[in-house]
């Protein structure tokens, strides 16, 4: 008999070899150093005991793809050293559920909340992304390497007002949003967590990385208008891919992005 499977848009995960739900602390992030610090932070603290690490693809990364493994291999040795068990990682991935919340509407988005939406949707994708997988297991901490600071330059997707809306739709399910090196913006204190690893090195690249700043690699933010984007359009329509995710195991996101925009105050 076939084995039950577990959907999420266009990736499917044989439930076997899932743990078993309820015997995992928390589902962490794993991308860069900064998502492995933050799994460090919280094993330190003593807040972990066994923890599922997941990696997510949008669909515009490129370069080293296989610095995920060796970032996996990375965090289980460093969670060894604090006594925290590791599960077998899980890929997870829905380019479709991108480009209908990100990269179709992508005329529309940059003319009435300006291009950086462009980047708060993928980190907002990229979250959301585990929830579903959060909820099969009954793991309801997912961990994730957002930083307010990175040595004077700003992060539109990793600004207050994104955090918080990332946190807002984990919260809508049940899910923690743990950010425990939110506040960290120290080198040696990074080092102290991961070793000599420099920020950006060892994860894949993204194509459309810097699309919204100026030839001088500066940010003109109107943060009104990010604002808004949240909670006009990026909250909602991913509260609603969630919800049929979660009733009906897939969602139809074109549908659902069409349906929020087809509510949007005029403007």
């Amino acid at each position: 008999m076939e084995s039950p499977k577990y959907h999420l848009g266009d990736q499917v995960i044989p439930s076997r070899g899932l743990p078993r739900p309820g015997t995992c602390d928390a589902v962490v992030e794993v991308a860069g150093r900064d998502s492995v610090g933050a799994a460090v932070t919280l094993a330190r603290e003593g807040r972990i005991s066994r923890v599922l690490p997941t990696l997510a693809y949008t669909g515009t990364e490129y370069g080293d793809l296989d610095s995920l493994r060796r970032n996996v291999e990375r965090l289980v040795g460093l969670l060894k050293n604090e006594g925290v068990a590791v599960e077998e990682p899980v890929v997870l991935g829905s380019p479709s559920w991108w480009r209908a919340t990100v990269g179709r509407v992508n005329s529309v988005l940059s003319r009435r909340y300006g291009p950086w939406h462009i980047c708060l949707g993928c980190h907002m994708y990229l979250h959301a992304l585990r929830i579903p997988l959060c909820r099969r297991l009954e793991i309801n901490t997912l961990v994730a390497g957002e930083r307010l600071g990175h040595a004077g330059r700003e992060k539109v997707n990793q600004g207050p007002e994104a955090v918080a809306a990332y946190a807002r739709v984990a919260e809508a399910f049940g899910v923690r949003l743990e950010l425990p090196i939110l506040g960290l913006d120290d080198e040696e204190e990074m080092a102290s967590l991961v070793g000599e690893w420099r920020e950006g090195v060892e994860q894949p690249s993204c194509v459309l990385s810097g699309n919204y700043l100026d030839r001088e690699g500066g940010v003109s933010l109107d943060r009104e208008r990010l604002r808004t984007y949240l909670d006009e359009y990026l909250v909602p329509v991913t509260v609603r891919i969630l919800s049929e995710i979660m009733e009906r195991g897939e969602a139809d996101y074109q549908a659902l992005v069409w349906e929020v925009m087809d509510n949007l105050p005029a403007g």
